[in-house]
């Protein structure tokens, strides 16, 4: 299990596959919200074990986007705890429900499907919710897409964003998939001046500076992408994978 404490009362898991990043969070003395777990059955074990490790009981969840890696749980987290996401990220998994037991049986065997993707919409006034965490909503990388900015502590929950290992991925079934993108680029630069520390959705966390330089790497390749430039070298497209993402989206920007 490999665990960091990145602040005072933040804590990360790194599951192995695909480097994917848990966040536990402190809520007051005894509690604590669980962010993303993921991504393997026993990454989720030892998400709970981390939990009872420091002392803590989960009292909420929070999803921050609808891909099937960022809305997983488990009855050792907690059977009844509220997991929240925007309105749209919940909206999309209830309709997408049954769609996401066929997947995770499939590719993923070992979750509890049943408590995967039971997502509830963060309203505004909702009294669980702790004032420090303000949600950074936009529909980059995904429709519904909400990173958490926690002021108080000066850390960035980013969500499949800012990653430095992989390029930015774009939802290419949005009618703008790339001025979205630029959208939430801009959102987070707003408040990068203020950031401590972040956590990607997948890859290593980073102090503000890390986060600006990121944030500038991300928009080098938009860029590029959009004028039909090479992949740029920036070592963060050598998998397979992102360079057939890469293809597509290239593709995407010379159609449209």
């Amino acid at each position: 299990m490999t665990v960091t404490e990145l602040l005072d009362g933040v804590w990360l898991h790194t599951s192995k596959r695909a480097t994917t990043t848990t966040t536990v969070l402190a809520l007051g003395e005894h509690e604590c919200m669980v962010v993303d777990p993921a991504m393997e059955p026993s990454d989720l074990v030892d998400v709970s074990a981390l939990v009872r490790e420091v002392g803590r009981t989960v009292t909420l969840g929070w999803s921050t986007h609808p891909h099937w890696d960022h809305v997983l749980w488990s009855s050792e987290l907690g059977a009844e705890v509220v997991r929240f996401a925007t309105r749209r990220n919940a909206e999309l998994c209830a309709a997408e429900q049954a769609e996401l037991e066929a997947y995770l049986e499939s590719e993923c065997p070992g979750h509890e499907t049943g408590l995967c993707g039971r997502l509830t919409p963060l309203e505004d006034g909702e009294g669980r919710w702790p004032t420090s965490c303000r949600v950074i909503a936009h529909d980059a990388h995904a429709p519904g897409h909400g990173a958490l900015w926690v002021q108080d502590k000066g850390l960035l929950i980013a969500g499949d964003m800012v990653s430095d290992i992989e390029i930015p991925t774009l939802d290419l079934e949005s009618p703008g998939p790339v001025s979205d993108y630029e959208e939430a680029l801009n959102r987070y630069e707003e408040i990068a001046s203020d950031v401590v520390s972040f956590v990607p959705g997948h890859g290593a966390p980073g102090d503000g500076t890390e986060l600006r330089r990121r944030l500038a790497l991300d928009r080098r390749y938009l860029a590029g992408l959009v004028s039909g430039r090479p992949i740029p070298d920036d070592g963060r497209c050598t998998e397979p994978w992102l360079q057939a993402q890469h293809q597509l989206q290239a593709a995407w920007c010379a159609e449209h």
